[in-house]
């Protein structure tokens, strides 16, 4: 067997001359390290009172925590990772086993016992695994690598894990913070999907998201105004409800303890209840995806979130301005690429959804009135609140009903030419000062098809010039769609410029990313960004020998790989007899938790 001056040698002259051998031989005056063996035979690692590893499977433990960093990581982004803590290495084992990505270990205390513990050299002559213990060194790290940090480790000096995020995001890295998100959306209506797009966005970004479900409520909410033919009733059952959902919410919250909520436009979270979470510290970013004319109740809501995102510039910004709210964020809708992209539909779907000239969407007064003119065209219409009585109710298919984003995309693939036109309460067609950009420009573009579009002035600066086809009343749209049906090259020509542009800027993906970007110089930050927090129960049993009663309840918890304290307290059931005294303090640090985890 190799001794131990023998490996510190060989790893010593594989790390080279650098700072790091130096820190290593320089002589150490805290806590003294003590190699210690675990139940399966292999080394662990003790400071003082404190192990580093397991001590009854430190390998089993290691691949637990590289299992942790793979369900999380996002392989089109993470060019490498960044271990804080080395340890004994065996969690730094298991990543390289792991992954083919290189990998950087910061270790503000590199003593020798872990040079002469386990032999380096075959990782650093593959290329991948590099050490740094000084933070002027932090600039060598390339960009793009996501910072992991060993919790044991991190206990020993803390101050010199905090020093090290700080330097790492002052050298503009990219280090990919995991938050947990918490996606609060309506129960229904048109930002729905735009809730459900931006969590999977969140999720593909590698932050660990709920998508807190709302719809299932859409019965009781709608039963509501059919119970009664008294407004001041109806105003009421919907405040009672409202508060039902309130607490629902924060019941949720509570259980997820999330780093971040988002919240979207008519998501049931009322001014009470945002007051509420702002007192616990929750941060909420909400995305205002409605017209601020409108949609007045922004004025209740703005003041009291973290960030509120909107998809109007002035003179939404300077009325917001005006009530102090500067915490705002110009953030525009886009389209969700897993759902609209190019696709060929076949002949069944075409005889469903297709047609020479298609209009998706809401019946606004406007489009009733607007659509008429189209009717020669071979008009197709799909969407709700269609007026039955209304001459226009015959180019209506599928009878009304709300289709769903696949079914959507089909039609948009199934379609000549998509009329794209902007709701309005208070005009006859086109809005002539219309902003924002509706979802259905980006999605249309994002599936390859053509549309033509009445002019926003928002519009050009999210499309170029010929990518797509603008309108400004009737006379054009009627115009362009004459043409553009006799047109397929400058269709397809103007498709995929549209298509090209999305892909490259307006992905909810890409929104998403921006907005963590500006929520991180908010100060919104993870509150656990080492890791999971869950415990492999065979190491907790190992490590409460001596302890007859503790070990006996950990010993009930057998068969699980690794659990949360959250997850422990839950399996302590009140109600089968007496509660042990193990058993009680785990509830009791479960409790604790909650309370001081800042919120």
């Amino acid at each position: 067997m190799e001794s131990e001056d023998s490996l510190f040698r060989k790893n010593a002259g594989a790390f080279g001359s650098g700072g790091f051998v130096q820190r290593v031989l320089e002589p150490f005056s805290g806590l003294s390290l003590e190699v210690v063996p675990a139940r399966t035979g292999r080394m662990s690692l003790k400071a003082g009172s404190l192990c580093l590893h397991s001590l009854y499977d430190p390998e089993k433990e290691g691949d637990s925590w590289a299992q942790d960093v793979m369900a999380l990581q996002d392989a089109d982004r993470t060019k490498g990772y960044i271990v804080a803590g080395l340890g004994l290495g065996y969690h730094v084992w298991s990543l390289l086993s792991a992954t083919v990505l290189p990998v950087t270990v910061f270790e503000p205390d590199p003593r020798r016992i872990a040079l002469s513990w386990r032999s380096f050299p075959w990782y650093l002559h593959a290329g991948r695994l590099r050490f740094f213990c000084d933070k002027k060194d932090i600039r060598k790290v390339p960009s793009g690598f996501r910072l992991l940090v060993h919790p044991p480790s991190e206990k020993l000096d803390p101050k010199s894990y905090q020093d090290l995020r700080r330097d790492l995001e002052e050298c503009d890295q990219d280090i990919l913070l995991n938050y947990r998100i918490l996606v609060i959306p309506p129960v229904y209506g048109g930002s729905y999907p735009v809730a459900r797009s931006a969590a999977r966005a969140l999720e593909r970004l590698g932050h660990r998201t709920t998508f807190l479900d709302m719809a299932p409520f859409e019965g009781a909410l709608r039963a509501i105004g059919a119970q009664t033919s008294f407004d001041l009733h109806k105003m009421q059952l919907r405040g009672i409800f409202q508060g039902f959902l309130d607490e629902l919410v924060f019941a949720r919250v509570l259980h997820e303890k999330p780093d971040l909520i988002v919240a979207l436009a008519q998501a049931p979270v009322s001014p009470a209840l945002l007051s509420r979470l702002r007192k616990e510290n929750y941060p909420v970013a909400y995305w205002f995806v409605e017209d601020f004319r409108l949609a007045t109740y922004w004025e209740s809501v703005a003041p009291l979130v973290t960030d509120f995102a909107v998809i109007q510039k002035d003179p939404f910004l300077t009325r917001l301005a005006e009530k102090n709210v500067n915490h705002v964020t110009y953030l525009p809708l886009a389209a969700d690429p897993e759902i609209f992209f190019p696709r060929t539909p076949d002949r069944e779907e075409r005889e469903r959804y297709g047609g020479a000239v298609t209009f998706m969407g809401a019946g606004y007064p406007n489009r009733h009135h607007f659509l008429k003119s189209l009717a020669e065209f071979g008009l197709s219409i799909f969407g709700t609140e269609w007026d039955v009585r209304d001459p226009i109710f015959r180019f209506v298919r599928e009878k009304g009903r709300r289709l769903s984003p696949e079914e959507t995309a089909t039609v948009f693939n199934a379609t000549t030419v998509n009329i794209n036109l902007h709701s309005s309460v208070y005009h006859r067609g086109v809005n002539p000062e219309g902003d924002f950009v509706n979802p259905r420009t980006f999605e249309i573009a994002s599936c390859g098809a053509f549309q033509v579009v009445d002019r926003r002035s928002l519009l050009s600066g999210l499309f170029g010039e010929g990518e797509l086809a603008v309108y400004q009343n009737e006379r054009d749209c009627r115009s362009l769609v004459r043409h553009y049906l006799q047109d397929p090259s400058g269709r397809e020509t103007m498709a995929l410029r549209s298509l090209d542009r999305v892909r490259k800027e307006h992905t909810y993906e890409i929104r998403m990313s921006q907005w963590i970007e500006v929520l991180k110089e908010r100060g919104v930050r993870p509150a656990r960004p080492s890791l999971s927090g869950r415990w492999p129960v065979d190491r907790l049993i190992a490590e409460s020998d001596g302890e007859p009663e503790l070990s006996r309840f950990l010993e009930s918890l057998q068969g699980r790989e690794a659990m949360t304290l959250e997850e422990i307290a839950r399996a302590v059931s009140p109600g089968k007899g007496e509660i042990s005294k193990a058993a009680a303090t785990f509830l009791l640090l479960a409790e604790i938790a909650n309370q001081g985890s800042g919120r």
